[in-house]
């Protein structure tokens, strides 16, 4: 009797571990739906911001590539080719917000200005990307 009862207990337990595991993955494929809706919403506001040719405020990072100066967005973590490097000297490794023209064909931004993120938007978002790597 006493096996029995504990093979019952024992069958409940993996059944709710086994719910539980379900409920996980459904919640995992949600939140990756929702990401590239993001993602796809970000990308066509770029791409329709820069047909008319308007600035555009974005948040990233500034980063040395290949001898490149490149800009990482946050939203979609695109890199665009920085076609004027001097506006963001001594940026590089910094995350910043910039008002910049997009160029789709060439994939790249023109940047007007830059502005240094918080410090602590710095550390905390650098953890982050390290982390990643």
């Amino acid at each position: 009797m006493k096996r029995l009862l504990m093979l019952a207990i024992a069958g409940l337990f993996s059944l709710g571990l086994m719910a539980q595991s379900t409920s996980t993955a459904a919640q995992s494929d949600n939140n990756a739906a929702k990401t590239d809706k993001k993602v796809a919403k970000a990308e066509n506001k770029e791409a329709k911001t820069a047909a008319k040719g308007k600035d555009m405020s974005l948040t990233g990072w500034v980063k040395e590539e290949g001898g490149k100066t490149t800009f990482v967005n946050d939203k979609d973590k695109q890199s665009w080719e920085i076609s004027n490097p001097d506006a963001v000297k001594g940026h590089e490794g910094h995350h910043v917000k910039v008002k910049a023209k997009l160029d789709e064909a060439n994939h790249s931004l023109t940047v007007d200005s830059l502005k240094m993120m918080k410090e602590s938007k710095q550390s905390g978002e650098q953890q982050k990307s390290d982390k990643k790597s």
